[in-house]
């Protein structure tokens, strides 16, 4: 008499809540837009208006950027590692300064608290690099990469899945099947980037070191999508 086995496989249910329905690994992937004004920051090519506030007036610089990361789910929390890339510029006057930074940071997030991830507070720890570009009319154009900067953020993810809900009930075991999205949100946050520890010193126009980008209060959005 032969034995053998037999395999049974189940349906992934699609119907369940978010917090019995997702798995331990995941994936995110944000777009972001926020403000950047590094307001000690002086320009490489000195002068009496060296401060950025002298020379770009009011306009403003906006990263806009790009985020993905691995996620880790444990019980009510998560945690994930995450590497993003950035670049904004302005100009006024012939004088235009532009900022790329990339950033690898560490997030944590409460999002299973309740059911479904209504809204979520989190917090984030990110090490920056920064380089940035000069231009000037009839002069040459100055650049300089900075040291590890050290930044943190805080904010609140907005699900947007109750509208989808909403909207059309079977959307989201459609959305799953398909594509494995398990959810989506508005971020709004505030960013804070400190100094480098060898940046210029704020007092003292001209003084030695590299362009200090010290900021913070610095408001962003982005919509930030799970897997």
């Amino acid at each position: 008499m032969n034995s053998g086995s037999v395999l049974v496989e189940t349906t992934e249910d699609f119907s369940q809540n978010y917090k019995d329905r997702r798995s331990t690994h995941g994936a995110l992937l944000s777009l972001f837009s926020e403000t950047f004004d590094p307001f000690n920051y002086q320009s490489g090519y000195g002068g009496t208006d060296a401060l950025i506030g002298d020379f770009l007036g009011s306009q403003e610089i906006r990263l806009n950027g790009i985020e993905i990361g691995y996620k880790y789910n444990v019980s009510s929390v998560s945690f994930a590692a995450l590497f993003s890339y950035s670049s904004g510029s302005a100009e006024n006057a012939g004088h235009q300064l532009g900022f790329t930074k990339k950033s690898f940071s560490a997030n944590a997030a409460l999002d299973a608290v309740f059911d479904e991830p209504y809204v979520v507070p989190y917090g984030q720890f990110s090490v920056n690099l920064f380089d940035i570009t000069e231009e000037k009319t009839g002069s040459d154009s100055f650049s300089e990469s900075t040291s590890p900067i050290i930044g943190y953020r805080y904010g609140l993810l907005f699900q947007l899945d109750w509208l989808e809900n909403y909207l059309d009930k079977e959307a989201k075991a459609e959305r799953l099947f398909s594509s494995g999205l398990e959810s989506t949100y508005i971020d709004i946050y505030y960013a804070n980037y400190l100094a480098a520890s060898n940046a210029q010193d704020p007092a003292v126009i001209g003084s030695e070191g590299e362009g200090n980008l010290e900021s913070s209060g610095q408001m962003g959005i982005g919509l930030k999508m799970e897997f």
